[in-house]
């Protein structure tokens, strides 16, 4: 499979429409009944978003593990990239951000699916916004210990051995490393309040809005001199942030729709932390 599998369907030049952030769909990390239901409902998004959207911004761990090896092994995922491929193909741009469990990402997947790999955070320009976008890990302060493990296996002599390992092998360690990551609602609670330190920060040193994943919760702020925003999950919440004219609005797919939760200026988000916007 290639980009050139794409089916037709309306075109959009970027920079006409809005934009779009999903983030944490951790592909491959489930029962096969609920990863089928994740499948389902992101290729469902992903053909919506054809002739819609001018942008689209994957922002970390779409896998639970992305790793591309010298020989690769079977192609994962196939349904998910090809419906990729074919919202490429339609004129979005897309762009991966990689996350914790997927930062190994490069030139196979943007020859599957036509998107542009980013291996660290970016700066774009949207709508008059300037607006900062990473994935989020070991960005705010505090966990040095993930920061240090994080540096030493995102280095080339670590990757460069990892590769040795093979396809069979390496996945099956990269899946139990993932496996020791549980997510759950008290580790989410303690990451919310450093990462929305991180993000006023972040804006509080120039861009206009920051916006990042890893947190599995959506969440907006707006302060005197930007926007923060918490993109979710895509694993249980469907998540999706979008950006126009009028500014940032969380929403969430459900039943083939796009449901608008929070709005710029209006809610501060579905579950967001002590309904804070100051």
């Amino acid at each position: 499979m290639n980009v050139a599998s794409t089916r037709p369907g309306s075109r959009v030049t970027p920079g006409e429409g809005p934009v779009y952030f999903i983030a944490d769909a951790h592909l491959g990390s489930e029962t096969p009944e609920t990863e089928a239901a994740k499948v389902s409902d992101l290729t469902s998004f992903l053909g919506w978003l054809s002739g819609r959207a001018s942008y689209l911004y994957l922002v970390g761990d779409l896998f639970d593990f992305w790793f591309e090896f010298r020989i690769p092994g079977p192609l994962e995922h196939r349904e998910v990239l090809e419906a990729l491929a074919a919202l490429s193909g339609s004129g979005t741009s897309v762009h991966f951000l990689g996350g914790n469990h997927d930062f190994w990402a490069g030139p196979r997947l943007e020859t599957l699916t036509g998107a542009t790999v980013h291996r660290r955070p970016i700066e774009v320009t949207h709508f008059g916004r300037r607006i900062f976008i990473a994935h989020g890990d070991g960005l705010p302060r505090g966990d040095w210990g993930y920061c240090v493990l994080r540096a030493v296996i995102r280095s080339g002599p670590a990757i460069a051995a990892f590769r040795l390992v093979g396809p069979r092998f390496g996945r099956a360690i990269g899946r139990w490393a993932s496996s020791l990551s549980e997510i759950t609602e008290e580790r989410i609670r303690r990451a919310l309040p450093p990462m929305r330190d991180f993000l006023r920060a972040t804006v509080d040193s120039g861009p206009d809005a920051c916006v990042v994943g890893h947190v599995h919760r959506p969440a907006l702020w707006e302060w005197e001199n930007g926007t923060g925003v918490i993109v979710g999950d895509w694993m249980a919440n469907r998540s999706v942030v979008s950006l126009g004219k009028d500014g940032f609005s969380l929403g969430r797919w459900s039943d083939g729709r796009l449901i608008e939760v929070g709005r710029r200026g209006g809610s501060h988000g579905m579950d967001a932390p002590d309904g804070d916007g100051a």
